[in-house]
């Protein structure tokens, strides 16, 4: 055997070994790549489905909220009615402190006309 020979078969082999080595990993990329593949469709269909979801949370939030321009008006509708009944409130209780005071009144009312009749009768 010659020495080219030689070396041609050792370049041979390490070619082999280059070549099994090489196809041995991108089998395992190969491998790897689908396995991503299948997790991120699933992570997709879970993007779907929050996304679908948040759509309908939004609507359903939109449908029953009230917009800030109404709750204000409501708020001011609410506070003059507020004010009203404190009004209200203020004018009954001047009434109650006169009806407490009614035997008093009552009784200045009954002296003076006695004394009155009293003088009319003199």
């Amino acid at each position: 055997m010659s020495g080219w020979s030689i070396v041609a078969t050792v370049v041979s082999a390490l070619a082999a070994i280059v070549g099994a080595m090489v196809i041995q990993n991108l089998r395992l990329l190969s491998a790897c790549i689908k396995e991503v593949k299948g997790r991120q469709d699933t992570q997709d269909g879970q993007m779907r489905t929050l996304s679908a979801s948040f759509t309908a949370c939004k609507q359903d939030c939109d449908r029953n909220t009230v917009s800030k321009e109404d709750w204000v008006r409501s708020e001011g509708y609410t506070r003059r009615g507020i004010d009203k009944l404190s009004q209200q409130l203020a004018a009954m209780d001047g009434k109650w402190s006169i009806v407490d005071r009614l035997p008093e009144i009552c009784s200045r009312v009954a002296r003076e006309t006695a004394k009155e009749l009293k003088g009319v009768q003199s």
